[in-house]
């Protein structure tokens, strides 16, 4: 797409003007002073980390956790403007940006190169709330309604632009995709001729965006071009907000700016600016119904009148009875009463007090006596400089609406106020989102723009209508694609929550700010998302259709006391390959049993960029201000590869070989980075990118050139090997800051997430290879528990080439034991299949480690031929064998929905305040020994293998006490006879001593399968269950199975006394081959045993206490010498486990 070179030259003013924050924040007013006193000059621009510095000082003793505090606005600038800092500390000016743009448009008219973009709008436009509680899709700042067609209105977004509906906001187009994304504050309309637009440019609240002047459109948006009012201008504002054109005269407008208030009467040609306000910082202002030449305006703390359509400003005379000292104020006026104007106050950011005038602004009295002692206006918020709204009925002068946190509403002109709506109840019908920037009356319709988007009622705030439908202007953070199906993803949005795209609808599936994102390569449903400083991952198992789990953030990284919050403002979250989930706070982290467990030692700082080598998850580099660190044995320890001119902003790890690694790097002077030899010395292929930031680059495998893509506050460029430079890679995509990007290989296309225009999504070229085999998954593996043999899994793998593929070479290795098998077949391009990996040995019990590489004659890239995954092996049970978990023998395997991750039962002595006995012994497994257990669990304590054909009328039986919130946290059993790939519930809730509930789940219990324990029963009992219906399983195991939701904690379970029991069975082939005489005997039994290499012999006492154990016997002379001298004299049962069954007998020592 060609841009206008003016029209970009404005993008560039806008966003870098200064490019300071907001002058009316608590903390740069202090520092403001501070700089008038010292020995910079007044002109001289502040340093980013002066800005920064004076925020977390000003925040040392306050409580940010608080909603509303006003900290959150800042963070979100701040995240955003430190990839933009030069090499002096400061931020870029306008100057420098436009340099850069005329050096890009030359590139672009000498270049031959063809831009093979082109990108579609994906969203969000729409959504359906699924788990948020502050559900929205984007900041609205501005709207206005077309004075000649009511039915046509316009929204002006921060960094989203102008939009225009002409159906009443049921539907809504973009007037400005051929410009630079710019963010407008302001929007008046030609009452004579709807063509005519003005828009005052800039974010007035959150200064994500910077004002280039006022704009212009004569063809309804179609172009637009500068007014007078330009970046040109010597006094030239740096932020706008509102807009007014004189009733009856079109060519007359006035504009609010922090330099004052400019007035053209020329329709935009030409400029001045108002006497008495020059310098300084107009708020607000607003003409006075009926008198256009008396025109209200208001600084931070002093309310002004013009009674000369604005030529001259005077404080003298008016504003008596408003408070001596504020820190904003907003007015309104209404046409019901043209005497009356109302002023909202704040001071230090909090509800200060609301006033009246009946005059025309001469005296003013304190109205809102009567609100609640322990409420106000303001909803104890402290955030009045980023957001603060006051409307008054255009019919009914006595209505009137406030608006910060939520919206207040009074009947009676201001005396009693009730509030309309909470920022915490989405499914309400009088529900905004959070934040009021603006609110405002049309014939009656109540108009509010949120942080949300943009709502409107037509009942006085018993219902809201929320309008922002169709509008893309979602400003994310980050985005994850599923690796099956680019059309399924999941992002993060500044204060709109976490997104998931599924089924061609965008589901709104938490609040807050959505942040860092991760979707399971093996299973697209389960998806994950951070809110701000990794403070909890909100989790899916539904693809977003509805919010099921909750992870908190580790307690040692988190120091409130100390102003530490957790993580970076976007904490990093990465999923490897083999479904591993991984975070970066101070120290590096994996994500078990619900937990996050640490990996790492602390880096001493919060991690910035966190990248797992997709080749070789064993690879993990990390990025730390302007240090790389890289790890080879996936994050126990870390080594300082290289240290950068400035702040890494991204890593990646070349997808076809581990050994190339890319890196780019802050400021307008940041460059992009490649490494040949793993991390350890890097080259520069920055080429000739212009000096614009660099935020996300991503590497295209199974393509020959390695193609690169690069995400800039200027959208996306392009580079591969055979170019050996950048191009530009725009195409439709709006010019707006691009945070991440993501491809997938499947579907050849790549994704952009932008700040301010949503999802944007392009095809990109591939490359066909002859031959290419890909090793796609390794199937029914995964959290088997294998009893003597692995004979299940299987290895899937797919053709990404253009010829049929006859043979693939399957080498695998079980814990270090090299094997291979050949596939022999016909496997057609883009087709798959399913290759079994033969039966393998298992010995012993516990996590074991099975790596899988495929190779085929001519291979195109090895990079995607290998994977690993783990699962457990198991031994074999005795029966009749009480379990008391005092010795090693006891212990039984735990583990969670992550196999590779220890699981959250104990083994050990009950220490809880509720749950403190044990039936035997000292031991019992539990969920938590000494306290309450974790939220968001499931996880499994897990059998032994059992033959139950070996017995008559089996019986399952176990001790148990229980502390769970009754519907919400759950206990039941399930057994598998397929080595763990299906398991079933055993029993149901009427069988006799089993479960306590049958709730199935719904409202007010998501978990519960509908046979389950729940409640508290903190007294040991023994549970029983007969298993008559599976006495000819083979091999069968059990799992315990625990289930927290994500709120409430309690003490949890302990289980004591497992065992399986039942009359002896003698149609074992081991049964018919030991022997043991004598019997009785007074000490010796000489035990007979035929046709086994080894056994591993058992005794129990007539209890089933074990009292012998003895492992892995060499069969020698097929005998074996049992002594038991010194022990009491009575029935015991030998129980002895081979290769070919298990078998017991009874004994009787004299």
């Amino acid at each position: 797409m060609k841009k206008p070179l003016l029209l970009v030259f404005i993008f560039f003013l806008f966003h870098t003007l200064y490019a300071q924050y907001n002058p009316d924040a608590p903390w740069m007013k202090s520092l403001i002073s501070k700089k008038k006193t010292s020995s910079k000059t007044i002109d001289s621009p502040l340093t980013f980390n002066e800005i920064v510095n004076a925020f977390n000082l000003y925040w040392k003793d306050k409580d940010a956790s608080k909603k509303g505090s006003g900290h959150k606005p800042f963070k979100r600038w701040e995240n955003f403007w430190k990839n933009y800092v030069k090499d002096d500390g400061t931020l870029p000016s306008s100057k420098e940006f436009w340099d850069t743009w005329e050096s890009v448009q030359l590139s672009k008219q000498n270049s031959s190169l063809v831009d093979q973009s082109n990108w579609l709008p994906i969203g969000p436009n729409n959504f359906t709330n699924t788990g948020s509680w502050s559900s929205g899709i984007g900041r609205i700042n501005a709207i206005i309604v077309d004075p000649l067609t009511p039915t046509t209105y316009y929204a002006g977004a921060p960094a989203g632009g102008i939009w225009k509906s002409i159906n009443s906001g049921t539907s809504w187009v973009p007037l400005a995709d051929d410009l630079p994304q710019i963010g407008v504050s302001g929007i008046a309309i030609d009452h004579t001729d709807s063509d005519i637009i003005y828009i005052a440019t800039g974010d007035d609240d959150g200064w994500d965006t910077y004002s280039i002047g006022v704009m212009k459109s004569t063809n309804g948006g179609t172009t637009w071009n500068t007014t007078g009012l330009n970046t040109s201008m010597s006094n030239r504002p740096t932020n706008m907000n509102d807009i007014y054109m004189h009733p009856s005269n079109s060519l007359l407008l006035w504009v609010a700016t922090n330099k004052g208030v400019f007035k053209t009467i020329d329709g935009g040609t030409n400029w001045s600016n108002s006497n008495g306000t020059q310098n300084l910082n107009i708020k607000d202002i607003k003409l006075k119904p009926g008198d256009s030449n008396t025109i209200y305006a208001v600084t931070e703390d002093t309310f002004y009148v013009s009674t000369d359509a604005g030529e001259t400003f005077t404080n003298s005379g008016f504003g008596i009875g408003l408070p001596a000292s504020s820190n904003r104020l907003v007015i309104d006026v209404t046409p019901d009463n043209s005497n009356t104007i109302y002023v909202l106050s704040a001071l230090n950011n909090g509800f200060q007090g609301l006033y009246k005038s009946v005059d025309s602004g001469v005296n003013f009295i304190q109205m809102a006596a009567n609100v609640p002692v322990d409420e106000d206006l303001f909803d104890e918020s402290t955030q009045a400089y980023y957001d603060m709204a006051l409307a008054i009925s255009d019919n009914n002068e006595d209505e009137i609406y406030v608006g910060v946190l939520n919206i207040w509403k009074s009947i009676n002109g201001g005396t009693d106020f009730t509030p309309v709506n909470k920022w915490y109840q989405p499914n309400s019908a009088s529900y905004s989102h959070a934040d009021i920037h603006l609110l405002r009356f049309y014939d009656g319709i109540l108009f509010a723009g949120t942080d949300g988007g943009f709502y409107k009622t037509t009942d006085g705030g018993t219902n809201f209508t929320d309008l922002t439908a169709g509008m893309q202007i979602g400003q994310f953070y980050r985005l994850t694609v599923s690796k099956d199906n680019s059309q399924k993803m999941v992002g993060g949005l500044q204060d709109n929550g976490g997104y998931a795209y599924n089924s061609n609808s965008w589901l709104n599936y938490y609040g807050a700010d959505g942040m860092d994102t991760a979707i399971n390569p093996d299973n697209s449903d389960l998806m994950y998302g951070f809110i701000q400083y990794g403070s909890s991952l909100y989790g899916s198992k539904t693809g977003g259709n509805s919010r099921n789990f909750i992870i908190s953030i580790p307690d040692s990284e988190i120091d409130v006391d100390n102003g530490d919050n957790g993580g970076n403002w976007i904490t990093p979250l990465t999923m490897t390959r083999d479904g591993g989930l991984y975070a970066g706070y101070e120290s590096l982290y994996k994500l078990c049993s619900g937990y996050w467990t640490s990996i790492s030692t602390s880096f001493g700082s919060n991690i910035d960029v966190l990248e797992i080598d997709e080749v070789n998850p064993d690879n993990i580099f990390v990025g730390l201000n302007k240090d790389l660190h890289k790890s080879s044995d996936r994050g126990v320890s870390f080594t300082n590869v290289e240290s950068f001119p400035t702040n890494i902003t991204s890593v990646e790890v070349n997808n076809n070989d581990s050994s190339i690694v890319y890196v780019t790097t802050s400021g307008s002077s940041g460059g992009v980075y490649k490494s040949m030899d793993g991390g350890l010395s890097f080259s520069d292929i920055t080429g000739s990118l212009p000096n614009i930031t660099k935020n996300i680059i991503k590497h295209q495998n199974l393509h020959g050139d390695n193609p690169l893509f690069l995400g800039t506050s200027l959208g996306v460029y392009r580079y591969d090997d055979l170019l050996g430079d950048w191009e530009a890679f725009e195409n439709n995509l709006p010019t707006v800051p691009v945070r991440d990007l993501e491809i997938n290989i499947n579907d050849g296309n790549l994704t952009a997430a932008t700040y301010g225009r949503g999802i944007w999504q392009t095809d990109i070229p591939t490359e066909s290879n002859l031959t290419e085999i890909s090793l796609e998954a390794i199937t029914d593996a995964k959290q088997l528990v294998g009893c003597g043999t692995l004979g299940t899994a299987k290895a899937l793998v797919k053709n990404r080439g253009t010829n049929t593929i006859n043979s693939v070479t399957l080498n695998y290795t079980l814990n270090g034991t090299p094997n291979n098998t050949v596939w022999n077949g016909s496997l057609a391009p883009d087709a798959s299949t399913l290759i079994n990996i033969p039966s393998m040995n298992l010995s012993g019990s516990g996590l074991q480690e099975l790596k899988v590489n495929t190779s085929s004659a001519g291979d195109s890239f090895s990079g995607n031929n290998e994977l690993v995954t783990t699962f457990y092996s198991n031994d074999s049970g005795s029966f009749n064998v009480v379990n008391e978990f005092e010795t090693l023998s006891d212990e039984l395997l735990a583990f969670d929905d992550n196999s590779s991750c220890a699981g959250y039962w104990q083994l050990g002595e009950p220490t809880g305040t509720n749950l403190n006995s044990t039936q035997s012994g000292d031991n019992v497994y539990g969920t938590n020994l000494s306290g309450d257990h974790g939220n968001s669990l499931k996880s499994y304590l897990v059998s032994k293998c059992y033959n139950l054909s070996l017995i008559s009328n089996p019986v399952f039986k176990f001790y148990m006490a229980f502390d769970l919130e009754l519907d919400w946290d759950i206990m039941y059993i399930e057994y598998t006879t397929d080595s763990g790939l299906n398991w079933n519930i055993l029993g149901n809730s009427s069988d006799p001593n089993w479960y306590n509930s049958n709730t199935l789940p719904g409202s007010n219990c998501f978990n519960c399968p509908g046979a389950q324990w729940t409640g508290t029963d903190t007294t040991m009992k023994e549970y029983s269950y007969n298993l008559a219906a599976l006495n000819s399983e083979t091999n069968i195991v059990f799992r315990f199975v625990f289930h927290s939701d994500e709120a409430t904690v309690q003490e949890g379970v302990i289980i004591d006394d497992f065992s399986i029991e039942g009359a002896l069975s003698t149609s074992s082939p081991l049964y018919s081959l030991f022997s043991v005489y004598p019997n009785p005997s007074q000490s010796i039994f000489n035990i007979n045993i035929k046709h086994v290499a080894s056994f591993n012999l058992n005794v129990t006492d007539i209890t089933g206490k074990t009292v012998i154990q003895t492992s892995k016997i060499k069969n020698q002379n097929n005998s074996y010498k049992l002594d038991m001298s010194g022990y009491a004299s009575g029935i015991y049962f030998l129980n002895i486990d081979s290769e070919i069954g298990v078998a017991t007998k009874k004994i009787i020592l004299k």
